[in-house]
């Protein structure tokens, strides 16, 4: 067993006490009438957590979910960011390495954008990695039972829009994005989120 020193307790009783965390999800899209990563947002609710916890839902929009991550930015000043969303194709909770530099909507967004080929950032890098260590964070959802794994392309749609930009102008706050998987039931995934919210 290993014992902390009195300073090292004090540290870590500190870092628990300003520990805040925002979570976000998107609205539904794409003609579906829920989105799983909202659901999580009002599935989190229900649990009092010993630091601060707060989640805000973004729209599926390439202009609009910039404006309201700023906004949630500025209002909760977090220690730690997960954005989430949806992946219809994937079996799996994925949690993504890296951002891209890029844009090439496969379908139009809520607001009937739909830019193709185009950078996010004019000058900024062709891709950004996740400030979060990641197989950490797989571990805390894997031993929950949740079935997770770390992903290299967040797509090239408003999730990888949205991770791209917090990662370039938010990269002193460590953060990454998690997308959830199609499945009729997303219990277990929730679950590992929750872990990983618990361990950050």
């Amino acid at each position: 067993m290993v014992s902390l020193s009195k300073t090292e307790v004090a540290e870590k009783i500190k870092t628990w006490m300003n520990k805040t965390i925002l979570i976000t999800g998107f609205e539904p899209f794409d003609g579906d009438t829920l989105n799983p990563s909202s659901e999580l947002l009002l599935w989190l609710n229900q649990f009092q957590f010993e630091f601060n916890l707060y989640t805000e839902v973004l729209p599926v929009s390439f202009h609009s979910s910039i404006l309201k991550l700023d906004e949630a930015m500025k209002k909760h000043q977090p220690t730690h960011v997960l954005l989430t969303g949806y992946a219809k194709n994937r079996g799996e909770l994925t949690i993504e390495r890296i951002g891209i530099n890029c844009i090439d909507a496969r379908i139009p967004d809520n607001d009937g954008h739909r830019p193709k080929n185009q950078k996010i950032i004019p000058r900024g890098e062709d891709g950004l990695f996740s400030t979060l260590p990641l197989d950490n964070l797989l571990t805390f959802a894997t031993e929950v039972g949740c079935p997770t794994k770390i992903s290299s392309s967040a797509g090239e749609y408003v999730c990888n829009y949205i991770l791209y930009y917090y990662l370039y102008h938010y990269r002193k706050v460590p953060g990454t994005f998690l997308h959830i998987p199609a499945s009729r039931s997303h219990e277990t995934f929730f679950q590992g989120i929750k872990s990983i919210i618990e361990k950050l």
